[in-house]
């Protein structure tokens, strides 16, 4: 009986522990708030179409990054990294990049060859970029 009860508390720690930290959430987004919001369209056109990013990419990448982090993907940058700036690691629950990569194949029809490699990645560009290449690698193979 005393162990159903240690482990039911246990679990909310750990829960605590692999969940999103709201506190950095929301002083992302309030730094983020400044900047202007874009709609999908804007933000592909803007910062992915002269990259000759995959229009589908960058609305997955507009949708989901949102999805995951609980920031206001309309208000990112290229440019903002992913940890020093939007602190993903910490405004994400702990398992995104798997969960990424499920929906990535379920909406694009393309698994994430090289899961390792995300985790290399240092700003939002990056990011967009990798997922172009998964796309791209499918597509010329």
């Amino acid at each position: 009986m005393w162990q159903r009860v240690k482990n039911f508390f246990l679990s909310f720690r750990t829960y605590a522990d692999l969940s999103p930290d709201v506190k950095t959430r929301r002083q992302v987004n309030r730094w983020l708030r400044d900047r202007p919001a874009l709609t999908s369209d804007e933000w592909y056109e803007y910062f992915w179409q002269a990259r000759q990013v995959s229009p589908a990419v960058a609305t997955f990448a507009y949708i989901y990054l949102e999805q995951y982090s609980g920031l206001q993907t309309a208000r990112i940058l290229p440019s903002d990294r992913l940890e020093e700036d939007l602190h993903l690691t910490l405004v994400c629950w702990f398992d995104w990049h798997f969960t990424l990569c499920e929906d990535f194949e379920q909406h694009l029809g393309v698994g994430i060859e090289d899961y390792l490699e995300m985790q290399d990645l240092s700003t939002v560009e990056d990011f967009v970029m990798f997922l172009n290449q998964q796309l791209l690698s499918v597509n010329h193979s």
